[in-house]
């Protein structure tokens, strides 16, 4: 999920989706939680992505003085790493403690632009999902208008047959009156992506409006059937 930055596109499961700039602010995580809790999942965890592209001014920043400068603001530490490829460069600080882990990104374009985010990600459950997200949200919303997706991760306790999967889903998307707007069933994965008025923000796929995504996965490792819920689409592997 890395290359959205660099290309502009969500591989997400459900097809490529052109993120087109909408005013996403922050998350909205009341009508998702309802979700969630109607797929009867027991709760695993969240995962927190928030980013924002810096003025034109930032161009002449050092990568590293951009990373540090946020890694003083969320009090997060760690050595400051460097990756580059053909067409862009950037710095990350990593941190995990006390079952969270925290990716800070400065990250620049080929053509110049740069970008700052925030990666979240909590794997007790969803304490701490409100601290973290008002804490992206706090600190990134003064650099510029904030991009941010949120994705509840969840497990039930057996393998779900196609039907059965199906069926869950159908469940958290009536709970928040969601449309169906895109949906892939594979061997692996069955996964819907829709649209709900509840949720005031939402991103484009084929030229619909998407807010919210389902996807369940058998995950062979924990012998569980994993659930993600996500807005505006699910931003983990599944």
């Amino acid at each position: 999920m890395r290359n959205w930055i660099r290309n502009g596109l969500w591989a997400a499961g459900v097809g490529c989706v052109f993120w087109a700039g909408a005013s996403v602010r922050a998350a909205v995580v009341s009508p998702v939680m309802t979700a969630f809790h109607a797929t009867k999942a027991h709760p695993a965890g969240f995962s927190i992505n928030g980013w924002v592209e810096l003025p034109p001014s930032s161009r002449s920043q050092n990568l590293e003085n951009i990373v540090r400068g946020l890694a003083q603001k969320t009090h997060i530490q760690g050595p400051v790493h460097f990756d580059q490829g053909t067409d862009y460069q950037k710095t990350v600080i990593r941190q995990n403690i006390a079952g969270f882990s925290s990716e800070l990104i400065a990250e620049r374009l080929a053509s110049g632009a740069t970008y700052m985010v925030i990666d979240r990600v909590g794997s007790q459950g969803f304490s701490g999902l409100e601290e973290s997200l008002g804490l992206v949200r706090h600190v990134l919303a003064n650099y510029g208008s904030l991009h941010c997706s949120l994705t509840l991760q969840g497990t039930l306790p057996q393998k779900l047959s196609t039907t059965k999967a199906k069926h869950v889903i159908n469940q958290a998307f009536r709970s928040i009156a969601a449309k169906s707007v895109n949906g892939m069933t594979t061997a692996h994965y069955v996964s819907v992506a829709g649209d709900s008025g509840f949720i005031h923000s939402h991103d484009y796929l084929q030229g619909h409006p998407v807010n919210i995504q389902v996807a369940l996965s058998y995950n062979t490792y924990l012998h569980q059937e994993q659930v993600d819920v996500g807005t505006p689409l699910v931003t983990v592997t599944y």
